[in-house]
């Protein structure tokens, strides 16, 4: 039996001014619950036909409005439930009506979920919430989302619009995901039933398929990155020590060199733990490494708990400036990077992904075994470099197939 919802002047408590609570009425399964709207009006004042107040009440119009407002909030709570709950009682509306901030609008859920994120200074992964909210309350016209709005049909049309506006599958795939992601943390919470998955029917097998590019470098392109020149200290100088130190240390992330320490270095030993994978490392740097090293051990050293490079410094103390600080350097040395192959001949972009890439593409091309490269990298199995390098191998096997000729 569905829920009903009316407004009644509650005559059954009286104020010591004569005066009764307007009140919601809540009937459900022959069970009434009330919840004041935090107003009361005298018996006079009330019309009982229409169950509102008279004209001749002085606040007749604020009044009006306000009921207008808890019978729409009501109403809309009464559709959530029909969706979204396999049973719920008068209590239950009474309860969620009273707590109404705890049952959350998507995109209220959505900052809940990004907040405890930040707390926990996961900040990458709650910038991608962000970015996937902002998208919806663009998609949504900049107006609330209820969970019960959300179904097949809306996630249909939310993948509809991005494709119409050309955005990558990548991209696309990245944005789903996530709001899955949150639908499921919705579930599992009890915000919503266990029954509810909109994206039951999605498939997201052909984002899957797709292949972003990867880009490598030879070594006749390394040594022609090493014989560029720069100015000391200048943005290039740094942007071309930071590439090519991940070279020559196996691919490390550009992540991980921002947050490398002197007390990380022994000698010509680098022991590091990724930060992506928690995989630890400990690398014999090869020596252009341990070269870039010198200049920033008699330029910035001054303690063995100082970053190595000029990338983080200790006024960089929370999650959230951490964050916002590699994000910055990042695309400068990324642009800095697209100069620096340019002016070193080479017709792709470059980027700090590349030197991780041309790392592992030239192992393998100096034949050196799948499964050593996959140690090397701190993939956690073979396949994941197979992955890694597959857009590689098609050359490398056009020029094998010559041999037949």
């Amino acid at each position: 039996m569905s829920a009903s919802i009316k407004i009644v002047l509650y005559k059954s408590k009286t104020l010591s001014n004569g005066e009764h609570p307007i009140m919601l009425r809540i009937t459900k399964d022959r069970k009434l619950k009330y919840i004041g709207i935090g107003h009361n009006c005298l018996p006079e004042m009330w019309d009982t036909k229409k169950n509102l107040p008279k004209k001749k009440h002085p606040h007749f119009k604020e009044l009006l409005i306000l009921i207008d407002k808890k019978k729409i909030e009501a109403n809309k709570l009464l559709l959530d439930l029909d969706n979204l709950e396999n049973d719920y009682s008068a209590e239950v509306i009474r309860y969620r009506l009273k707590n109404s901030t705890k049952y959350k609008s998507v995109f209220k859920y959505f900052d809940e979920v990004i907040n405890r994120l930040e707390k926990s200074k996961r900040i990458g992964y709650a910038n991608v919430f962000k970015s996937t909210k902002n998208s919806l309350y663009k998609f949504n016209n900049n107006q609330d989302l209820e969970f019960a709005d959300v179904n097949n049909r809306f996630i249909n049309k939310y993948e509809a619009d991005f494709l119409s506006r050309g955005v990558s599958l990548n991209s696309i795939f990245v944005f789903m995901r996530t709001f899955k992601t949150l639908l499921n943390y919705a579930r599992n919470e009890g915000v919503v039933k266990t029954e509810y998955n909109p994206f039951k029917e999605i498939s997201f097998t052909k984002y899957r398929r797709v292949k972003t590019k990867k880009r490598a470098i030879t070594k006749d392109q390394i040594k022609a990155i090493i014989e560029l020149n720069y100015e000391d200290g200048t943005s290039l100088f740094h942007s071309k020590n930071y590439f090519l130190f991940s070279f020559f240390n196996r691919g490390i992330n550009f992540i991980d060199i921002a947050f490398l320490k002197w007390n990380a270095i022994n000698g010509d030993k680098l022991t590091y733990t990724r930060r992506k994978t928690k995989e630890p490392f400990n690398i014999r740097m090869l020596e252009p490494a341990i070269d870039i090293l010198e200049y920033y051990n008699l330029n910035f050293k001054h303690s063995e708990n100082e970053y190595v490079f000029p990338i983080l410094n200790e006024s960089h103390q929370s999650a959230k400036a951490i964050d916002y600080r590699l994000d910055r350097v990042l695309k400068i040395v990324n642009k800095d990077l697209k100069t620096i192959g340019q002016e070193a001949g080479i017709k792709d972009v470059l980027t700090t992904y590349v030197a991780r890439h041309s790392y592992a593409t030239i192992m393998k091309q100096s034949g050196v075994s799948l499964g050593i490269i996959s140690e090397a990298m701190g993939h956690e199995s073979e396949k994941t470099t197979q992955i890694y390098l597959e857009s590689f191998d098609n050359k490398i096997l056009d020029e094998a197939s010559k041999a037949i000729l």
